[in-house]
């Protein structure tokens, strides 16, 4: 179990002895507790995502370095072969691959740049989340205190209630 679904165990389980006029408060941290982990989770997506989408680029940046050598070596040839025209025409094939190559290079690297930005808001979202937890943490000791402490005021009044009946 990862360390925001325990927190959000521990505030569902925490809650069970507060009063009835602080459930309401209780149910809306219960809520931004399963938001932090479904941030998380979407998180956890986007990263490996981005992962997969590194391994792709430098794939792709390895395919152009073999198409660039064997291209140099296949105009070479050819061009000692065929004669200049051979030459010319695998020259323009090589650009157009080329020039493809670079847009799916940018592409790549676009959507590379978008999941990272969508990581940074997931990240600053998951911070959100972590201190509003920690804020209904705090929300919820104080008002199991406060109902301590009614207890206690409730207690007296039964006890000094009984003392003045006798």
């Amino acid at each position: 179990m990862s360390t925001t679904n325990l927190a959000a165990t521990e505030l569902t389980e925490d809650s069970g002895g507060a009063s009835t006029c602080g459930r309401a408060p209780l149910q809306e941290e219960r809520w931004y507790a399963q938001g932090l982990a479904s941030a998380a989770v979407e998180l956890k997506a986007l990263s490996e995502e981005v992962a997969k989408l590194m391994k792709h680029n430098e794939k792709l940046v390895g395919e152009l370095e073999v198409q660039k050598n064997s291209a140099t070596q296949r105009r070479n040839t050819i061009a000692n072969r065929n004669g200049r025209r051979d030459g010319h025409v695998k020259r323009h094939e090589q650009s157009v691959l080329a020039s493809v190559m670079k847009r799916e290079m940018a592409l790549s690297c676009e959507k590379e740049l978008s999941y990272e930005a969508a990581l940074v808001e997931k990240d600053k979202r998951e911070a959100d989340l972590q201190r509003k937890v920690e804020e209904s943490k705090q929300r919820e000791a104080y008002l199991e205190n406060e109902l301590a402490n009614m207890w206690v005021l409730v207690a007296k009044l039964k006890k000094s209630q009984g003392v003045e009946k006798d």
